[in-house]
């Protein structure tokens, strides 16, 4: 009798991590709770899309963690607000937390598309790190997707196991061309916004 191959397990879902989202927000500066979900539905909505109660509860653990301080505001005729600052440890953490590749390989939908939008909103350097970084685990990923995959092949005994492997494998290919597309397309745009530069000092 031939042995089974371990099928494929279903897959968790994966989270944004809505502490770093808020630190990431306040990296621009002290603002209170509905500003900073506003400018999260408006910058990170396409992204994930998280309700405000989950957003506010995320908010409040920050000054207990000693990542953010908050302070009441006072408001004429209406009662005062909450405003939160970023503190030196919270700055060191979300930029600790972005500039560090992400795992599982489905991440990369969530996590690292936010990662990339606060490296544009917030004119950080040192991206391309971060892509070389990404796409060295993304390797590392498909290459145990594929002899997985190769394993469910040979052992020919389950075939819709077979069909899920070539599935991520798939899925892990698009991800690494995705990834050398952008570290492509980044040089190209550097170029171009200095030749701008350049012919607008003339």
């Amino acid at each position: 009798m031939t042995a089974r191959t371990a099928p494929p397990t279903a897959l968790p879902p994966v989270d944004l991590p809505l502490d770093m989202l808020a630190l990431g927000l306040l990296m621009r500066g002290p603002a209170h709770g509905y500003r900073l979900f506003s400018a999260y539905q408006v910058e990170l909505g396409e992204i994930w899309t998280a309700g405000r109660s989950r957003f506010y509860g995320a908010l409040a653990e920050l000054p207990r963690r000693r990542l953010a301080r908050a302070h009441l505001e006072p408001q004429a005729h209406r009662p005062a607000r909450r405003t939160y600052t970023i503190t030196p440890l919270g700055r060191q953490r979300f930029l600790a937390w972005l500039r560090e590749p992400v795992t599982p390989l489905r991440a990369v939908r969530v996590v690292f598309l936010a990662k990339l939008r606060f490296f544009e909103l917030l004119n950080l350097p040192r991206v391309e790190g971060l892509l070389s970084a990404q796409r060295e685990v993304c390797r590392t990923g498909l290459e145990q997707l594929e002899r997985r995959a190769a394993s469910a092949a040979a052992a020919g005994n389950d075939p819709f196991g077979e069909i899920l492997f070539a599935f991520r494998v798939y899925q892990a290919r698009s991800v690494l061309d995705w990834l050398a597309w952008l570290a492509r397309r980044r040089p190209a745009r550097r170029k171009v916004g200095a030749s701008k530069s350049t012919k607008g000092s003339r």
